[in-house]
């Protein structure tokens, strides 16, 4: 029997073994950038390169490998008819699990708003949003203390938004619109923030305010933000260096999170980034070196605290410190959680960063 003459569940599976992870996931706890998700993961590019280059064989191999092509798609909004044109054409709207929306420009007076659109169109249960600071906020209806945003320099963030696959047929009506954070029932929430580095050159950086979405929603007036919040299950905050009053704000946000099960963060550089040294240069040198890691080592206390409270009145099952991983401030990082959360918590050591809940 020839190849192309195998059953079509059979070439799916063999086409299957080229596929690797969306190279979205693992960029989502760099530094957000307009080319975002960066194009040099060895593995991914090779993933593409390969489909692609099956899809190109003949019209079979074609229509079996597009699903897994077009699995993770990313679009900017101003061409937001085209591409749900496009996927209707080759019938892979159902085929699309998550969505990377570059947000390039303010769509507001747009209606129906974009995402509501997209929602109801692509049932994909993963959307990331890239965007200035400004640019989130207006899209959410809020501000994101944009005073002090020149102090911070920060080009984008990123905010990911996931919901059930029950929840994805659910219609939004665009004659009641509403907030795009209650536009689902989100159980997953990833907030990158970008790098506060820029901001220790300024005089008495300490009092700067973050532009940041989690500080706007962290006041009890914010009822959207509250709405959102109270059906997490799993929540991941990601910045570089941000300040130990900061972290707080990000904190309250937390304690509203009375569903939460999961709970990731990250707030250094990886080991081998040259983010720190970048900045600094790019500002003239300006920079005390031991501020950004003072603000960090306060921030880890306070998020051991916190843990431990949500222990007593939360469901909080899982803690991930993802700066475990530098091995310069491992074993601070480990000692400062160890010491706050061994009683109710246990650490799988092995440089993991991961503390599991004891089981009563």
């Amino acid at each position: 029997m020839e190849f192309l003459e195998l059953p079509n569940e059979i070439l799916s599976r063999i086409i299957s073994f080229l596929d690797t992870p969306s190279p979205f996931d693992t960029d989502l706890s760099q530094k957000p950038a307009l080319d975002w998700p960066k194009d040099n993961n060895s593995n991914s590019k090779l993933r593409i390169q390969t489909l692609k280059s099956v899809s190109t064989t003949n019209q079979l191999l074609r229509s079996l490998t597009l699903p897994l092509l077009f699995r993770d798609v990313i679009f900017d909004p101003v061409w937001l008819s085209d591409f749900l044109a496009f996927l209707k054409e080759k019938d892979l709207v159902q085929r699309v699990a998550s969505v990377v929306a570059v947000v390039s420009g303010h769509y507001n007076h747009i209606h129906p708003a974009w995402w509501a659109r997209l929602l109801n169109e692509v049932p994909a249960t993963r959307l990331h949003i890239i965007a200035a600071p400004h640019i989130l906020a207006e899209l959410i209806g809020v501000s994101s203390w944009s005073t002090d945003a020149w102090a911070f320099d920060i080009p984008h963030q990123i905010l990911s938004l996931e919901q059930s696959p029950e929840t994805t047929t659910q219609q939004i009506n665009y004659d009641e619109l509403p907030t795009f954070l209650n536009a689902r029932p989100w159980i997953g929430l990833t907030a990158n923030e970008g790098s506060s580095v820029f901001a220790y050159t300024t005089y008495e950086y300490f009092f700067r305010r973050t532009p940041s979405l989690l500080s706007a929603l962290a006041p009890s007036s914010s009822i959207s933000g509250d709405a959102m919040f109270a059906n997490l299950i799993s929540f991941e905050y990601v910045a570089i260096f941000p300040f130990y009053n900061h972290v707080d704000e990000v904190l309250k946000c937390i304690q509203k999170m009375t569903c939460l099960q999961k709970l990731s963060i990250k707030l250094c550089p990886d080991a081998n980034s040259s983010t720190l040294q970048d900045e600094a240069e790019a500002a003239g040198g300006h920079l005390d070196i031991n501020d950004p890691w003072n603000e960090c080592d306060t921030s880890w206390r306070l998020i051991a605290h916190n843990v431990a409270a949500l222990t007593r009145v939360g469901v909080l099952q899982e803690l991930r410190m993802v700066d475990v991983q530098i091995e310069a401030v491992r074993e601070a990082l480990e000692s400062t959680l160890e010491r706050i959360l061994k009683d109710s918590w246990t650490y799988f050591g092995q440089e993991s960063g991961l503390w599991l809940r004891n089981q009563k």
